[in-house]
């Protein structure tokens, strides 16, 4: 009987290291969802060549926590990438001065369909197109994470796995629903959500139109000046 007893309780200390093992290697292409869209990451094939768009993103998320539960370093070579896996290596080619970076991916994002690829700020710097913002370049796997460093993987990976890099702008604001929602439509805010807040000192209800955006293009938004009034929230 006792040795009956030592075989299950071998068995289930098997299966549960199984599984700790397993779970710890799909965190790194773990299905996530954003703003209602379903995401369902995978180990790129090494060698690997598509064509895109780069962004990068730098101080205001210096220090805050990655999908992979790094702290996220602006001037590191990381990136963020919406499917590749977390831990995948990536050689990201300028197609308008050929210059190259070596990056992890450690993030998720960019959540803009015309953008493959988030850059840190320290890789863009040295792509040289930090004031541009954007850039078409080439990305080649150079490895696709499956042998990956898994210290970052922690209990409490699903609560960082979506970090969002967005700016919030307020465009505008009226006392009146059916405006938001004109003025919405009119100028096609497609980012844009309208918020609801009372005005104690009017004493009626405003609805205020909110615009989620990067951080360079909230700055593009702002300094454009097409929207009078408008700034950060």
């Amino acid at each position: 009987m006792n040795m009956i007893k030592k075989i299950i309780l071998l068995a289930l200390f098997t299966t549960l290291t199984f599984s700790t093992t397993i779970c710890a290697k799909d965190s790194n292409i773990r299905n996530y969802e954003d703003r209602g869209i379903k995401y369902y990451p995978f180990y790129a094939k090494k060698g690997t060549i598509k064509r895109g768009k780069a962004s990068w993103y730098g101080k205001p998320f210096h220090g805050r926590l990655t999908a992979n539960g790094e702290k996220y370093n602006m001037h590191a070579m990381t990136a963020a990438h919406r499917t590749y896996a977390l831990g995948t290596v990536l050689k990201v080619t300028s197609l308008h001065n050929w210059k190259s970076v070596i990056v992890r991916v450690n993030d998720r994002g960019p959540f803009y369909n015309s953008r493959d690829v988030d850059l840190s700020y320290g890789a863009a710097k040295k792509l040289g197109f930090v004031n541009k913002g954007i850039e078409k370049v080439k990305i080649e796997v150079l490895s696709s994470g499956k042998s990956s460093n898994t210290k970052y993987v922690k209990h409490n990976a699903n609560k960082t796995q979506n970090v969002i890099r967005t700016q919030k702008v307020q465009v505008a604001s009226f006392f009146d629903k059916e405006n938001a929602t004109l003025f919405k439509q009119k100028h096609q805010l497609k980012n844009a959500i309208i918020v609801k807040k009372y005005i104690k000192d009017h004493k009626k209800t405003a609805y205020k139109i909110i615009v989620k955006c990067t951080p360079w293009e909230a700055n593009k938004l702002l300094k454009s000046k097409k929207f009078s009034g408008a700034y950060k929230v």
